[in-house]
């Protein structure tokens, strides 16, 4: 009988078998799909590791010619057999024995300190891994034991052609352990070469064939047997360290076994230390794959959360077809009732007829979600990682398991209405015929408002956790499957709102409708007024999968926009260069013609960041980095959002300018002038003052200098001091910065440096300073002869100022002292207390503006310091105090991680170097040490192409290179676009399918009606408009709620399930988007949806013959 009953209705049961495939399959996707991916990501972790992180070395030591060597070495092997057997492709051993020293045959040990050494090293399968360059490859001795032995040898070319070796020379090796031994002869026999030093077999050791070091070095190369054999017994207490090497298999490990291999790694090198002393155990495996774990694992989520979504679509869809089936069979079900049938028995024969089907689908699914996937592999997405190739995917058991629950939930959903249709008779059959229900069981007895009470303490939930990700116990990471289902809860929340409200808003369009001269539009709000129930469920399955399709579409654009924001903000413009080394020290304009040679770039702005502090209190204090900029030209090049500051980054930046030009200059230093004098009263001897004096020339670099007096003697009289201008203080390196006397320069400070122990009980110090005088001679005459001129004689003060910002303390005074010189005319004073505590210097330099340094300051510092926008602070930087003030805030600033990163303050270029680098002897001058770039050729972007082009940066960053890092690892670039693919796919299938049988049954069960309506003088096209102006009206409600719904849960669930692949919080923060081509691809498939199933109604009424249907009506 079910079989029967099951052909009878064989087309309805497709569209049920449908659903229930596609359910199963959603579920087997799941497990298929993140396990191909899985897969890809493992295998990008593994293959972008370095070879000496994936790859193992142990180095244990230990005497040749002992038991316990040979015992240590076999159960290195047999350890790493017994955790790793399964992914080493191999092992390989090097040995070095200890070293020796070399004389040529007969002669004694050389005496000198840097004599030459030798060792002997062994490799297994070396003679694969090298080409004999000269001469043939070395024979085993065949004398061992006490006798002196003789061994054949080869030694590498660089080394060799270093030391002056060739094919045939012997040596003499003496062990430096032992002085009452004949030495071991060694003759060398070939001389080698490697083939490729790169491969993992040498694990990345470039020093075996020639050592770096003072003295002549011989490594020579003989087989394992010569010094098991022959060298160790002949010298058994020599020391050898043997190193094993084993060779990761990367295709051995897969994402079933990746987090055992990772378990058994760890336990590896517990394992060994505990077995053998002193062993040394290196790999970062376990590190690797664990890192691709946790990688995998925050990926994976926003997957299931979107999954649970589709799947409950997919049972939604089931109930709602199997629902009409059973109304469709209603009749029958009541008739059966009434000739003595339980409600078991009808449950039982739907039973039956779901398992056939379920069972069907639980089979079908997992072979349908494998080829779908497969097929992805095609897709742009996937053909970078998949060689343009299917996608391999495995099947496993467990995604049988996963379509097996897929089918069983669809089995409950088409029980759920047979259930409900077995408890009714024929007088509940007629009744819901004359009375159709209104609203559904779960509205008529309020369960909704359980239910939405459930969602609403799941959402109370995850904003207190404020993630979907809990730690366990032992520091795993796990995810709550309650609050994955968060998602999927404010949907139903939402949908089960509006079917309380849609009812009230039908009954007022139908108050509406009665103005309007339609009777078409009438009847259908009446109709659909009378029995919403009908229309509800279709509207229901509208929203959700428009919601679902709003959801998934906005937040995969919002990771692509994520992605793309976070490369920028990382590289900080299209492209950046970090910690400059060369050009150094070289003024702006000569900084960018460099750099735009080197990269081609179309525009280069300047910047220069430096560290510095802020002290909070007395006894706390913070780091800073201050980046200093150029304002009107660093915002054209910047990255730059609106929620990353208080304003635009130009605005901003306008905040910053302030005029430095009011800096006065000093007294100029003529060309030529190799010598500088200063006449000074200075009563203290070397050990506790000493003069200095700093120059500047037109590039901005300041040259200091050390004063050393003609008298030594301390005394209270004049003194010349005299410094050489050739010898700075200060090392500068670079053609470009080193002292010439072709350049003119200006003096811009003279200052004293305090030396040696301050004394006890403070003291106030006088410092006269009389005339500043340059000498162009090779060697300077005495101090009043001729060639000496006069370049400062302070005969006004008004261009000096006193030196402030070495210190907190007492910056002493500076002031003009009249009659005070050394000749009765005119000197400048300088005045401080000698005492613990006091600044490093105390003098005076050429005048700058007294105002403070505006500064762009991080929000995170605001809050920590306490401070506000228009606040005075003192910060450290460039080895000086600097007062400034905040001119603005930001939150975010392009390539500062504030996560990672000092607190960040940023100024305007110019002003720091005029304002930050005002102490002599303490703050050297400030160049620029970053570029900014636009427009930069992408292969110029690495340090190696820069260091060809003559500019070494220790940072380069390309946005465009970041990005396409990004796309190449398959758990950021395929992760998400191939499930995005097979949901879309999934929900407009269900959807159109669920419209098409709702318009088809809706047809055959109103031919009576429509017959009626022909009957009392409507037309086949009044008939086919109103069922059109139903159908469209169920449409744009369904998909203006869903769209509505979709948007905002987007924007929710952002927060929650917007983290990176490590799971920090992203920087910068994720910005909502909309793809408007996804929500467009939804809305035109519902209208291709919508005009075929009116296109098919309308057949279906062409053919209606009115009389047969009210033969049927009458029966």
């Amino acid at each position: 009988m079910v079989v029967r009953r099951a052909l009878a209705n064989r087309r309805l049961l497709a569209t049920v078998l449908v659903g229930v495939v596609m359910a199963s399959a959603l579920m087997a996707s799941v497990v298929l799909y993140s396990d191909a991916v899985r897969d890809l990501g493992l295998r990008y972790a593994l293959r972008n590791a370095e070879p000496t992180e994936r790859n193992v070395r142990v180095v244990t030591s230990g005497r040749p010619a002992l038991e316990d060597y040979r015992r240590r070495r076999e159960q290195v092997d047999v350890l790493l057999e017994q955790y790793l057997g399964g992914v080493l492709e191999g092992v390989v051993h090097f040995g070095r024995t200890a070293t020796f020293y070399i004389a040529k045959p007969g002669a004694p040990v050389p005496e000198d300190a840097n004599r030459p050494r030798g060792h002997f090293q062994f490799a297994d399968g070396l003679r694969e891994h090298v080409e004999v360059v000269e001469g043939a490859w070395p024979r085993l001795p065949t004398g061992a034991g006490d006798s002196r032995p003789e061994v054949e040898a080869a030694i590498g070319k660089e080394a060799a052609d270093r030391i002056g070796v060739r094919v045939g020379d012997a040596f003499d090796l003496y062990p430096f352990w032992r002085e009452d031994v004949a030495p071991v002869r060694v003759v060398v026999t070939a001389i080698v070469a490697p083939r490729d030093l790169d491969e993992p077999y040498w694990f990345g050791r470039t020093d075996r064939f020639a050592l770096e070091t003072s003295w002549d070095t011989y490594p020579f190369w003989v087989d394992e047997a010569a010094v098991a054999e022959t060298v160790a017994p002949y010298l058994p207490d020599m020391d050898s360290t043997l190193e094993t090497y084993g060779f990761v298999d990367i295709g051995a490990i897969d994402a079933r076994n990746a987090r055992a291999v990772e378990g058994r790694t760890r336990a590896l090198g517990l394992v060994l230390r505990e077995a053998i002393p002193n062993v040394v155990f290196e790999t970062r495996l376990a590190e690797v794959i664990g890192s691709y774990q946790s990688k995998l694992f925050f990926t994976r989520l926003p997957l299931f959360a979107l999954m649970l979504q589709i799947v409950g679509i997919a049972l939604y869809y089931l109930v709602m077809v199997s629902s009409m089936l059973v109304e469709r069979q209603h009749g029958e079900i009541a008739l059966f009732r009434s000739r003595g049938g339980s409600p078991g028995q009808v449950v039982a024969v739907y039973g039956i007829e779901a398992a056939l089907i379920c069972g069907a689908g639980a089979l079908a699914g997992p072979f349908l979600a494998t080829g779908a996937i497969a097929v992805l592999g095609y897709t742009p997405p996937f053909a970078p990682l998949s060689g343009d190739a299917m996608l391999e995917v495995p099947l496993s058991a467990t995604a049988f398991l996963a379509a097996g629950a897929g089918a069983a939930l669809a089995f409950a959903a088409m029980l759920v209405p047979a259930w409900r249709a077995s408890r009714s008779t024929t007088i509940d059959y007629k009744h819901s015929l004359a009375r159709p229900q209104t609203k559904p069981v779960f509205l008529k007895y309020y369960l909704d408002l359980a239910l939405i009470g459930a969602g609403a303490f799941v959402f109370y939930q995850l904003r207190e956790r404020g993630s979907l990700v809990t730690e366990r116990l032992f520091g795993e990471l796990s995810a709550d499957p309650l609050l994955l289902l968060s998602p999927t809860l404010f949907m139903v929340m939402v949908a089960l709102v509006f079917l309380r409200l849609f009812p009230l808003a039908l009954g007022a369009f139908a108050w509406a409708g009665r103005r309007w001269e339609s009777a078409t539009v009438a009847l259908g709000l009446t109709r659909m007024t009378r029995a919403p129930l009908q229309y509800n469920r279709l509207i229901l399955l509208l929203l959700l999968a428009t919601a679902v399709g709003m959801f998934a579409a906005g937040y995969r654009a919002t990771l692509e926009r994520g992605y793309d924001d976070r490369a920028a903000y990382e590289a900080g413009a299209e492209s950046r260069l970090t910690d400059v080394r060369n050009p150094a020290n070289v003024p702006e304009e000569v900084f960018v013609e460099r750099v735009r040679q080197a990269t081609g770039a179309e525009t280069v702005s300047p910047a220069s960041r430096l560290t510095g502090s802020y002290m909070l209190s007395a006894f706390q204090g913070v780091s800073l980095e201050v980046l200093g900029v150029i304002p009107g030209e660093f915002e054209e090049v910047a990255f730059w959002r609106d929620d990353f500051g208080e304003a635009g980054l130009g605005e901003l930046l306008g905040r910053l300018a302030v005029d430095v030009s009011g800096r006065a200059r000093g007294p100029e230093v003529p060309v030529g002038a190799r010598w500088v004098g200063v006449w000074a009263r200075v009563p203290y001897g070397e050990n506790q003052l000493r003069l200095g004096l700093r120059l500047r020339d037109p590039n901005g670099t300041f040259w200091d200098y050390t004063l050393v007096p003609t008298d030594r003697e301390a005394t209270d009289s004049w003194r010349f001091f005299v410094a050489d201008l050739a010898q700075p203080s200060q090392a500068r390196f670079g053609a470009g910065t080193r002292y010439s006397t072709a350049a003119p320069k200006e003096l811009d400070a003279v200052y004293v440096r305090t030396a040696g122990s301050p004394p006890p009980v403070a003291e106030r110090a006088i410092i006269l300073v009389d005339d500043v005088m340059v000498f162009g001679g090779v060697q300077w005459s005495v101090p009043d002869g001729d060639g000496w001129t006069a370049v400062e004689t302070f005969d006004s003060f008004e261009r000096w100022q006193l030196i402030t910002g070495q210190a907190q303390a007492d910056p002493g005074a500076v002031s003009f002292a009249p009659g005070a010189g050394r000749d009765g005319g005119n000197a400048a004073r300088i005045a401080f207390t000698r005492g613990q505590g006091q600044g490093p210097l105390f003098g005076f330099r050429a005048a700058r503006p007294a105002i403070a340094l505006p500064v762009l300051a991080e929000s995170r510092f605001l809050e920590r310091a306490g401070l506000d926008t228009g606040d005075e602070l003192t910060i450290y930087v460039n080895r000086q105090y600097v007062r400034a003030r905040v001119a603005g805030r930001f939150d975010y600033f392009p390539g500062h991680d504030p996560g990672k990163s000092d607190y960040l303050l940023v100024a305007a270029l110019p002003a720091l170097q005029e304002l930050a680098a005002g102490v002599p002897g303490l703050a050297d001058a400030i160049f620029p040490n970053e570029a900014w770039l636009r427009g930069a050729d992408p292969k110029a972007m690495t340090r190696e192409a820069l260091a060809e082009r003559g500019v070494q940066a220790e940072g380069v960053l390309d946005r465009r290179a970041l990005r396409a890092a990004q796309e190449a690892d398959p758990l950021v670039a395929a992760s998400w676009e191939g499930i995005l693919f097979l949901s879309f796919g999934a929900v407009l299938v269900l959807t159109g399918l669920g419209f098409a049988v709702y318009a088809t049954m809706a047809a055959q069960a109103r031919a009576l009606e429509f017959a009626i309506l022909r009957t009392m003088g409507f037309s086949s096209r009044q008939v086919l408009g109103l069922v059109s102006f139903e159908q469209l009206f169920v449409i744009a409600a369904g998909v203006a709620v869903g769209t509505v719904l979709g948007f905002p849960l987007g924007r929710l669930m952002i927060g929650y399930l917007g983290v990176t692949e490590s799971g920090s919080e992203p920087v910068p923060p994720l910005v909502s988007q909309v793809s408007w081509p996804a929500v467009l691809t939804v809305y035109v498939s519902l209208a291709a949806v919508f005009a075929a199933t009116i296109t098919a109604l309308a057949a279906v009424y062409s053919r209606l013959a009115v009389h047969r249907a009210l033969r049927i009506g009458e029966v």
